[in-house]
């Protein structure tokens, strides 16, 4: 078929056979810092003198004088925080946030002598810490914002002078002062997120962590950065260097820009090459182009080239041609066959006879959830950080000390408890050992995950409760440092250990954690997104958020919390929550949303085993298993948009992606191939066999 004609569709295949030994192999050592180093410095030299250039501009934004903001009589209040030393020392972050990811890309440059990996890697690393290091400074230079702790930088004895407008005339040191009207952003969480959150980009590509198989111990790793960013940035605000808007925005500019840098040199972590550069990609393109024009005609050479050549369009615009294969209709109607209905299978993999082998497959997920019910006990036993809290900052926290509306114990019966019942009698209706062992784990990875974040958060913040003066003074009469004015509290240690546990709100989070993820799962099963306008079906996927809503304002009526407490804890619970059911199962809005990817691997698999089957004379013995790729082009003119599937070639990691299909559209689309290749065979004067077969299905 010409690739202009109208109904033009294209079905790609491969044999079993040449996705193994006759695959084009690849040398692990052919692109090593020897061999191509240089060459690939001098492409890149430009790239390393705005490095420098960088820098430059750096030092420069450090030693000029940030703008002095006014700061009056009146706005002294929450500018009286105690002078500290930092926690996380200047010296370190380097350290951590550029040093200790290029330890890890070292490993990886050992483990694969990739010497695309480890240059990009390193230049786009430099490039997010640099990038984020001069907005952020240039920023705070020109904001000027004053520290929490500036009333002490400002008047060093305590002795306040103003000017006749109200203005501080300070006589402190001029360093502390110049360094105290830089609060926003925060460099050292800037610097954090741009240095870990590209080592988090960079793990989740390498370790495959959004492959689909239900791993969720590999969120585990990709998070870990990410925690540490972020208690970096939360040691900012205990030290009383930086309000807590400047710790956001300093996260938020150090996350984006560190995306962006990942994104310039690989592709996304989910995307089937995410585990390597975009420049080994096109290295290897250029290898296969080099070594085999004389003989791309032959059929061996172009099915090894499907076998290793990802059939969707690079994030940088770059495409493999995929080589067309004619007339692979058995393929296509077997394809179609299997995926009229898939649910017929079900019932056959039940807890007795799949049970045990799917439970050995996720060992090491169920050793990771043990782990992190330690951690969250440990995180439960310890001190939090007791905030300052002074005289002039009781307004908003003299609530009155009240019970908990919902009581601590039936935080797990709603969040939990209540989830499995719902998959427990899903199970007894479908009998699908996948979809009741990858629901409990996923949930109680979503739970678990969001305990551990929100307690770390917790204890390292030291919020005071909006409760907390009648907690510190139960007899009403506060006792404050004469100097400081910070409380000195005289109620019972274990009160006033939990009263400094405000933000965030693990009611709340543990609530979204759990039933924001019942309603991912009820969302997929009952196919509220299948465009046959019946709202009351979203009636049931929004109930069990309303629950948790009502939960978290609770915890407001109680005065257990602040509301940005609540949002938080909302937010957390619903983000991860989002994160450990989609590494287990499609989208709600997906075609295959109502199952486990695990579910659909194990009909892909069991597809490969089968016999094979034959439609009408002319049309070869073929087992469904021959369909490895598959590339779907429907017209504009239909209003549809491209499908492409394709077999994962990472030479690193092998691993095998499989594949769903859009029934409908590959009925449509396979009727009008037909159609096309049928115009093309000008002997024939009626409808052949199969196009009529197609017309009924």
């Amino acid at each position: 078929m010409a690739s202009g004609s109208q109904g033009f569709s294209s079905f790609q295949r491969f044999w079993a056979s040449f996705q193994g030994g006759m695959r084009v192999p690849v040398d692990p050592s052919a692109h090593t810092i020897k061999s191509h180093g240089a060459t690939l410095a001098r492409n890149h030299v430009r790239d390393w003198l705005i490095l420098l250039l960088l820098i430059v501009i750096e030092v420069v934004l450090f030693i000029i004088k940030p703008f002095y903001r006014f700061v009056g009589r009146d706005m002294m209040e929450d500018l009286k925080y105690p002078l500290k030393e930092n926690t996380v020392p200047v010296w370190a972050v380097p350290l951590y946030a550029v040093l200790l990811p290029m330890a890890v890309f070292l490993l990886f440059y050992m483990r694969r002598r990739d010497v695309y990996d480890l240059h990009h890697s390193v230049l786009g690393l430099l490039f997010a810490v640099l990038i984020t290091g001069v907005l952020t400074d240039a920023i705070k230079n020109a904001v000027g914002r004053p520290r929490p702790d500036f009333f002490w930088r400002c008047f060093p004895d305590g002795v306040e002078n103003y000017d006749k407008w109200g203005g501080v005339v300070c006589h402190g040191k001029e360093s502390d002062i110049k360094e105290g009207h830089k609060s926003f952003p925060s460099g050292h969480t800037s610097w954090s997120f741009a240095g870990l959150g590209f080592l988090s980009l960079y793990l989740s590509g390498k370790i495959k962590a959004f492959d689909q198989k239900g791993h969720i111990a590999k969120l585990c790793i990709v998070f870990l950065p990410l925690l540490t960013a972020c208690m970096v940035g939360i040691s900012r605000v205990d030290d009383y260097w930086h309000h807590w808007q400047d710790v956001f925005a300093g996260g938020l500019l150090g996350l984006v820009v560190a995306t962006f840098c990942y994104m310039q040199f690989f592709p996304a972590p989910y995307s089937n090459e995410g585990w390597g550069p975009y420049a080994y990609f096109r290295a290897m393109e250029e290898s296969r182009g080099n070594n085999g024009n004389n003989d791309r005609e032959s059929p061996v050479v172009q099915a090894m080239e499907e076998g290793v050549t990802n059939q969707e369009p690079r994030r940088n615009g770059d495409t493999f041609t995929p080589y067309p294969f004619r007339s692979p209709t058995l393929e296509a109607m077997e394809m179609a066959h299997k995926n009229i209905m898939p649910e017929i299978q079900l019932g056959m993999h039940t807890i007795r006879s799949h049970g045990t082998r799917v439970a050995r497959i996720h060992m090491h997920d169920w050793l990771i959830l043990l782990l992190l019910v330690i951690i969250d006990a440990v995180l439960n036993i310890i001190e939090p950080f007791h905030r300052f809290v002074g005289e002039g900052m009781m307004t908003d926290l003299r609530y009155p000390l009240k019970g908990n509306t919902i009581p601590f114990w039936a935080v797990p019966i709603v969040a939990i408890l209540l989830p499995l019942a719902v998959f427990l009698v899903y199970y007894f209706i479908r009998k699908d050992v996948y979809d009741f062992h990858h629901a409990i784990l996923g949930l109680l990875f979503s739970v678990l995950i969001t305990a551990v974040i929100t307690d770390a958060i917790k204890d390292g913040v030291g919020r005071p409760r909006p409760d907390f003066f009648w907690r510190c003074f139960p007899d009403g009469k506060g006792v404050f440092d004469p100097v400081t004015s910070d409380v000195r509290c005289t109620g019972d240690k274990g009160v006033i250990k939990e009263g400094h546990k405000s933000f965030p709100s693990g009611h709340t989070s543990w609530s979204f954690a759990g039933l924001v993820y019942l309603s991912w799962y009820l969302s997929g099963k009952i196919r509220v997104f299948d465009r046959r306008g019946h709202v009351a079906k979203l009636c049931l996927v929004f109930l069990p958020i309303l629950v948790a809503a009502m939960i978290a304002v609770s915890r407001v009526d109680d005065y257990w919390h602040h509301w940005q407490d609540v949002f938080a804890g909302g937010l957390i619970g619903t983000t991860i929550a989002s994160f450990c059911y989609l590494q287990f199962y499609p989208p709600p809005y997906d075609l295959d949303g109502w199952g486990p990817h695990a579910y659909f691997q194990m009909l892909a698999e069991s597809r490969n085993g089968s016999q094979p089957s034959t439609v009408n004379n002319e049309i070869h013995h073929v087992q469904s298993s021959e369909l490895q790729a598959v590339s779907v082009y429907i017209p504009p003119q239909h209003d549809a948009d491209t499908r492409v599937n394709s077999w994962d070639s990472s030479p690193m990691l092998g691993a095998s992606q499989n594949f769903s299909f859009n029934f409908p559209r590959l009925k449509y689309t396979l009727y009008g191939a037909l159609q096309c290749d049928e115009r093309e065979q000008n002997n024939r004067t009626s409808r052949t066999p199969l196009l009529k077969m197609v017309e009924k299905i």
